[in-house]
């Protein structure tokens, strides 16, 4: 940590400062930070680094935590600039850290430039923040847009290897993190005997259930270096999936929810979610706004509109649960098909209907959804037909998940009624909102664990209406790994998969790591990018995939293009 002999602000402002807003203009304090006139004079902490997020042409989020229990509150300087050596200062003020909000920092940066890349950093006392880089996202002067695609990464499973990859791209506009940033397991839990074994057991160390709780643990990962690196060097864009408050939830509840011992839903998903808007580099909901509704589009210039929905907390029903089913065309037929089963609620379908239609007609050629569960249709090959019989035997004498998984496979039903298979009438619609708005659907998904490339076909007439560039993992296992120990089922599961689903175009079951998504005005390539290990902090980077689809002469896109790597 570097050490001043100086407070960073001065007391006085000049004519020329004040014309460039650095006496109090061009920024927002937010999260209930108060404008203060003290000095930065509390030598706090930044154990957490810096990060910034939620960019639109003119603006952008500054985030840091300065810590410092002793106090209630800590006066927090900042300053942005056009340079590393932060010689040319564009923005400058103090903002009040306070215990009320766990001592984070957020201020919106307003009147920047569009699509330029700026510095800024913190100051409390005698102590200087790193310094993090940011950009604005491009006007239509921008040529090319460059995203990460991220998801899923639980803190005991590994290394944030693919993190510290992400932080080294000098390239990229910004990171999607498509939720999943925080797990709520305790170290019993998930995956808990891999941090146990590699030494990486977050705080606190049991479920979060509390405000506290989850405060905790997002103090936990971010004192992670890869994160602090990889938020250092590019905006994030983000939206929650199900474990930022507990697993598979949905308006009413989640699986990893016990009324009886941990209280009410709705407290815990309140927790949960101040907590988040305090530690993520974003605005806060607007005045009037639920928190739960965390819609924002972001528009690329005319190359792309990025659209975040929420399929978690809004609008989303119970899933369904294939136990006990003995009849598929019943349940297909009945249960699974009801139209009113909805992921986003019929207020947030009306909105993305008209997000769709707003861009296309503007004439953005993508319209890329930032989503959180894989949308295109996926059944579960026949494994008891196809698996090596030593392998069979092996998962049967296991027993337990793993044997009744494998033995239900004989049914064909959907893998996974959590996503959005688990909803397929509200699928239908989504997919119709794009082919009537005209749009270049372009849907990004993370929460499976797995890499999947797919074309999207309207269930109804089978019309293409769309590609699917799905991320496996930063760290979190998949599914294939729990059922058996067995590397061949890799392999086995990556080719089945795309034989038995029409729309599933590459599989892969196995790798962590993330998505590299270029954006032009002719085409949307997806580079698949893994890390050759997450249990040790040794690692090298590889692409393995590029998928692409290319808009033709009458602007429409094309199913995917595939070059496999290897």
């Amino acid at each position: 940590m570097q050490k001043r002999t100086k407070t960073l602000i001065d007391t006085g402002i000049s004519r020329r400062e004040a014309l460039l807003g650095l006496g109090g203009g061009g920024f927002t304090l937010l999260g209930g930070c108060a404008s203060t006139g003290r000095p930065a004079d509390v030598d706090a902490a930044f154990t957490s680094g810096v990060a910034s997020g939620d960019p639109t042409q003119t603006s952008v989020v500054i985030w840091t935590r300065a810590y410092s229990p002793e106090v209630t509150s800590v006066p927090v300087a900042f300053e942005v600039a056009e340079d590393a050596a932060f010689q040319t200062i564009v923005r400058r003020g103090t903002a009040l850290a306070s215990a009320a909000r766990d001592y984070t920092v957020k201020v919106d940066i307003e009147s920047l430039a569009p699509g330029k890349r700026y510095h800024y950093r913190f100051t409390a006392g005698q102590n200087v923040s790193p310094a993090g880089q940011t950009r604005t996202l491009r006007d239509t002067s921008g040529q090319s847009v460059r995203l990460a695609v991220a998801s899923c990464a639980n803190f005991g499973s590994g290394f944030y290897n693919a993190y510290r990859a992400i932080a080294e791209r000098p390239d990229l506009d910004a990171v999607i993190h498509l939720g999943d940033y925080i797990y709520e397991y305790g170290p019993d839990g998930y995956d808990g005997e891999t941090g146990k074994r590699i030494g990486r057991i977050a705080e606190p160390a049991h479920d979060t259930v509390t405000l506290a709780d989850y405060r905790a643990r997002f103090a936990s990962y971010r004192r992670d270096p890869d994160l602090q690196a990889a938020h250092a060097a590019a905006p994030f864009i983000t939206i929650w999936d199900d474990h930022e408050t507990a697993n598979n939830s949905w308006m009413g509840g989640a699986a990893n929810h016990k009324e009886d011992t941990q209280g009410s839903w709705e407290a815990r998903c309140e927790a949960a979610l101040q907590a988040y808007f305090e530690w993520m580099p974003m605005r806060d909901p607007k005045a009037g706004m639920a928190a739960k509704t965390l819609t924002r589009t972001y528009d690329f210039g005319d190359i792309a509109s990025l659209i975040v929905i929420e399929s978690r907390l809004t609008g989303r029903g119970e899933a369904l649960s294939l136990n006990g089913v003995t009849d598929p065309e019943a349940f297909e037929a009945g249960p699974l098909a009801d139209p009113a089963r909805t992921m986003l609620g019929t207020p947030q379908e009306a909105w993305l209907d008209g997000e769709l239609r707003r861009s296309a007609a503007a004439g953005k050629a993508w319209q890329v959804l930032g989503n959180q569960t894989v949308m295109a249709p996926m059944r579960t090959p026949d494994y008891t037909a196809i698996l090596p019989e030593d392998m069979m035997a092996a998962i049967q004498a296991k027993g337990g998940y793993s044997a009744r998984w494998i033995e239900r496979s004989k049914l064909g039903l959907p893998v996974n009624l959590d996503s959005w298979d688990g909803y397929p009438a509200a699928r239908e619609r989504l997919l119709t909102s794009a082919l009537e708005a005209a749009a270049n659907l372009v849907v990004l998904s993370g929460d499976s664990h797995m890499f999947w490339a797919n074309d999207l076909y309207r269930d109804s007439d089978s019309a293409f209406a769309g590609v699917e560039f799905a991320t496996g993992s930063l760290t979190s296992p998949g599914g294939y790994e729990n059922l058996t120990s067995d590397p061949r089922i890799f392999d086995i599961a990556a080719k089945a998969i795309p034989e038995k689903n029409r729309g599933v175009r590459f599989a892969n079951v196995k790798d962590k790591g993330f998505i590299l998504l270029t954006l032009t005005q002719e085409t949307a390539q997806a580079e698949y990018v893994r890390v050759s290990t997450i249990l040790s902090q040794d690692f090298e980077i590889s692409t393995f995939l590029t998928a692409q689809s290319r808009r033709g002469a009458d602007g429409k896109a094309s199913e995917l293009g595939l070059s496999v790597s290897g």
